[in-house]
């Protein structure tokens, strides 16, 4: 029988977000579209179906882990944050957004609160399990990478490189006697080595 563990995490919560946003109990607050995910974050999230994302990796983790409380689900989401000059300390992640998503979840009646903490349900483990093999014959497409275009700086290091052989050319024209200053400097020069050579003689 296929399970959880058998299946990498990362394609199993993308599959069982996939099957979360048709479920009418699972749905983004007003506030998911601007909040940060901890105080660890400078942004947002930049993708806008994060939620569904975050709820199937929380139901998984307490498939995984439970039971469990939203202070230890924090530790997990949690990250290094930035403190200027200081060495990075380490935040816990948003206790708000587990909070809410584990209600969510217990609505769905994938999730089951008791005295010991949050613990997955028969229904939570069969779906799971579903998703789990669901995920290994059919596994979802893999995400695009963002690759940075990068043309801007190439056609600048062109220019600069135009503009030195210009310069080059300039200075080769300089040397074979195009400025008439030049050569007036050279004829004085070689006309006093001439007079030095007469006195000495």
């Amino acid at each position: 029988m296929t399970t959880v563990y058998d299946v990498p995490a990362d394609l199993l919560i993308r599959k069982v977000a996939e099957a979360l946003r048709s479920r009418q109990e699972i749905k983004p607050p007003a506030w998911a579209a601007f909040a940060k995910t901890g105080v660890h974050k400078e942004m947002p999230p930049e993708d806008p179906d994060w939620w569904y994302m975050r709820s199937a990796a929380v139901l998984r983790r307490v498939y995984v882990d439970g039971p469990l409380g939203v202070q230890r689900m924090r530790s997990f989401y949690g990250g290094a944050k930035n403190r200027g000059s200081k060495p990075n300390a380490f935040r816990k992640g948003s206790g708000s957004i587990l909070r809410k998503a584990l209600q969510q979840l217990e609505a769905c009646k994938f999730v089951v609160h008791d005295k010991t903490g949050r613990r997955i349900s028969p229904e939570g483990q069969a779906f799971l399990d579903a998703m789990a093999k669901e995920t290994l014959t059919n596994p979802p497409a893999p995400v695009p990478k963002k690759v940075q275009p990068r043309a801007e700086p190439k056609k600048a290091e062109e220019k600069k490189g135009e503009k030195k052989p210009a310069k080059k050319a300039e200075g080769k024209k300089a040397d074979k006697g195009e400025k008439p200053e030049a050569a007036e400097g050279k004829k004085k020069a070689e006309g006093k080595k001439a007079e030095k050579a007469e006195k000495k003689e």
